[in-house]
């Protein structure tokens, strides 16, 4: 049965259970020692980071250490790569916390939203069943990347644009208003990032792409944002040399480019709204110091990012990923109290890193630990969350989530592949 046919409800739900029971199951004998430590960004293969979320990489098994993806993700992934994308909605209709979905969108969030995608190509080949649950793993799959306009309220796709040929996305931001948008696509042989802009009309229907005037950038692109103002874009990027892990920014105005070295990984960068302001999340290589916030002037010389840039005290000092409010004097952080407790969103001034108040819970914990990327909207009221559990809009007044039925997300890493 092709993957947009509809299945009869009970066929729907028998299967559904069997996922279910296959989750607790692989959670039985799967412990986070037996998960994969937070990778080195550069000398992961461009192949294995573009997998989608439901496909469990090669690298996942056999590796100990600190765990990138939740326990139940680990073994999600790969139940759901047999029972394909009719099962994930299903699956991912509950919102975090047990907060209610609002039937119609989060009040006054933007109609419309991009996400890159990927779409499998030709028939994949399951190989061997992994330890006592039975499930299969995916291999020589083959995918390719599509970046999707979504609608707000329901998830449901308005347009798509393909990727270059030879080329495929990697990351996504908005770029000034929520009808612009700006994707990054990697060409592997040359080991080139191209920078496209394009744009959607009031029915969600994306233009074409047409290249941004600015340089290539040598590396293969992680995370992208923009400034609200549309006026300067940030990046972090894997470049062509082992270790060669990147943060930068380009004045749009004047095609000028700055690049710091990052010594680290999880970068989670942000913009303030006039682009004067650069906040990232930094962790070591090695995963053995906790992550933490820093913010650095957009206009500092380029050199080592550490010593140039400041970092946020307080909750800043375990954060995840953090995400600058428009005027840079607060900033949102996703973080975890306690081993396998829940994952929440808390907003801190960035002065001092006292706590304003808690957001939402972003992930329950436990064998449900999930740390999903932010992407904050043009206004700074709304939020995307995506990960392994889905992805999620949520309205940052009021905590209030919605869970948008999205299949095939790009999720892995440090990827920025959502955009508001």
């Amino acid at each position: 049965m092709k993957g947009n046919e509809e299945m009869p409800a009970g066929v729907t739900d028998a299967m559904e259970e069997r996922v279910r029971d296959a989750f607790g199951a692989a959670a039985e004998t799967i412990t986070a020692l037996d998960l994969p430590p937070r990778p080195d960004l550069a000398r992961r293969s461009r192949a294995t980071r573009m997998r989608p979320a439901w496909v469990l990489p090669a690298w996942a098994l056999g590796f100990r250490g600190r765990a990138l993806f939740p326990v139940a993700a680990a073994a999600a992934v790969t139940a759901i790569a047999v029972t394909a994308a009719v099962v994930i909605p299903g699956l991912v209709n509950g919102s975090p916390g047990g907060a209610p979905s609002p039937a119609a969108g989060l009040s006054g969030a933007p109609p419309f939203f991009a996400g890159i995608v990927s779409e499998p190509s030709g028939h994949p080949h399951l190989g061997k069943r992994i330890g006592k649950t039975g499930l299969r793993r995916c291999r020589d799959c083959t995918f390719v990347t599509v970046v999707k306009i979504f609608s707000s309220a329901t998830g449901t796709p308005a347009g798509a644009i393909q990727s270059p040929a030879s080329q495929s996305f990697e990351s996504l931001s908005r770029l000034g208003d929520d009808q612009t948008f700006v994707a990054a696509s990697y060409d592997r042989s040359a080991c080139v990032t191209h920078l496209w802009k394009f744009t959607i009309d009031p029915a969600g229907k994306p233009s074409a792409l047409t290249p941004l005037s600015v340089p290539q950038l040598s590396g293969s692109p992680e995370e992208l944002t923009s400034s609200a103002d549309g006026k300067v874009l940030a990046f972090s990027l894997s470049g062509c040399q082992p270790n060669d892990l990147q943060i930068g920014v380009i004045h749009l105005a004047t095609g000028q480019v700055t690049h710091w070295h990052n010594p680290g990984i999880g970068a989670s960068v942000s913009l303030t709204a006039d682009g004067s302001v650069l906040g990232f999340a930094f962790g070591s290589l090695q995963g053995d110091s906790p992550y933490q916030a820093w913010t650095v002037p957009a206009d500092a010389p380029a050199g080592d990012l550490l010593s140039l840039a400041h970092q946020v005290p307080g909750l800043g000092a375990n954060a995840e990923r953090a995400v600058l409010s428009p005027s840079g004097e607060q900033l949102y952080v996703e973080a975890q109290s306690q081993p396998k407790g829940p994952v929440n969103l808390s907003l801190i001034t960035t002065s001092t890193g006292a706590l304003v108040r808690q957001v939402a819970q972003l992930s329950p914990g436990g064998k449900d630990l999930n740390f999903p990327a932010l992407g904050l909207d043009a206004a700074g009221e709304h939020l995307l969350s995506y990960g392994y559990g889905g992805v999620e809009a949520i309205d940052l007044s009021s905590g209030q989530h919605l869970s948008l039925p999205v299949t095939h997300p790009v999720v892995e890493g440090a990827l920025t592949t959502f955009a508001w």
